[in-house]
């Protein structure tokens, strides 16, 4: 586990029981994930990373930055991890919250990188393929990688399944070293 996750995870377990207890997962959604944007912008990164600003005015900008979207909840959280230098965390904390609000609905996130772009109708399959395997909704998440040469690979929370020709050749090459 990174630092930047542990350091990641308070805020994320925070902002995710408070949006539990006031049923308000999309409202901290859309808050994390405009936050976590906002921050890789380089201007806004520059200006974070400045150390002649004070850490209230880092969260003051960060405030005007998330315009409307900084109700009095949202200024705090932003203050709070200006006051601990951890505004550069808002990626972390909203990947971190996505997935406890996916566990808590139930719900897996699962990757497929495969060789060749996947039909809808092959999406569909899979994912209650994995339905059915991991006892889940599952959110599918597919990317292309040409080097598998074929095949896929599938990651959801702690399982990879690894069906890729490059991946077999790499097993293949592995038993005729010994």
């Amino acid at each position: 586990m990174s630092e930047v996750t542990t350091a990641a995870r308070p805020y994320a377990r925070a902002v995710f029981e408070l949006a539990k207890a006031q049923g308000s997962f999309d409202k901290w959604s859309e808050v994390l994930a405009f936050l976590a944007a906002a921050v890789r912008d380089e201007q806004l990164q520059q200006l974070l990373n400045s150390p002649r600003l004070t850490d209230e005015q880092k969260a003051e900008a960060m405030i005007k930055v998330a315009g409307d979207l900084a109700d009095d909840q949202v200024r705090r959280l932003i203050e709070a991890m200006a006051e601990n230098g951890r505004l550069g965390l808002f990626p972390e904390v909203h990947a971190l919250y996505e997935q406890m609000r996916d566990e808590a609905e139930g719900m897996i996130e699962a990757e497929v990188v495969s060789a060749q772009p996947l039909s809808d109708e092959d999406q569909k399959k899979l994912a209650e393929s994995l339905k059915k395997r991991l006892g889940k909704e599952v959110k599918l998440v597919s990317k292309v990688d040409e080097s598998l040469l074929g095949g896929a690979v599938i990651r959801a929370g702690d399982i990879v399944i690894d069906g890729s020709i490059q991946g077999r050749l790499q097993k293949l090459a592995s038993v005729l070293s010994r």
